[in-house]
């Protein structure tokens, strides 16, 4: 059997969040509507957006992205920025890697990492 790994986000517009995502991943949602939107990140991960009356409620609300080479974070760093992303932690080296997090509109975190 094959295990999907879904992560749920929790924001107050699913539709919205939709367009905002679609922009940063540049992928089109599989589903989008009024109470949940779907993209598919990879053949077992998923991104669910959920409608909630309090976004962002849960502290451990986030996303991880990891990228295949350190430069790539620098590089998707400056394009998210164009496209509108809070950046919330500037590029920096880390005992893992290379990171920065940037926060959707609704305040969840959006961890992008490459190992190095």
């Amino acid at each position: 059997m094959t295990e999907i790994e879904d992560i749920p986000l929790s924001v107050a517009d699913p539709e919205a969040a939709a367009r905002f995502y679609a922009r940063l991943l540049r992928r089109t949602p599989l589903e989008a509507g009024p109470d949940r939107a779907v993209f598919i990140l990879s053949t077992r991960r998923t991104l669910s957006l959920w409608r909630s009356a309090q976004p962002a409620s849960r502290p451990g609300d986030a996303l991880e992205l990891r990228m295949k080479a350190p430069s790539v974070v620098d590089e998707l760093h400056m394009d998210w920025w164009d496209r509108g992303a809070r950046i919330v932690l500037p590029p920096m080296d880390t005992r893992q890697g290379r990171a920065f997090v940037a926060s959707d509109p609704d305040g969840n975190r959006i961890r992008v990492f490459a190992a190095g």
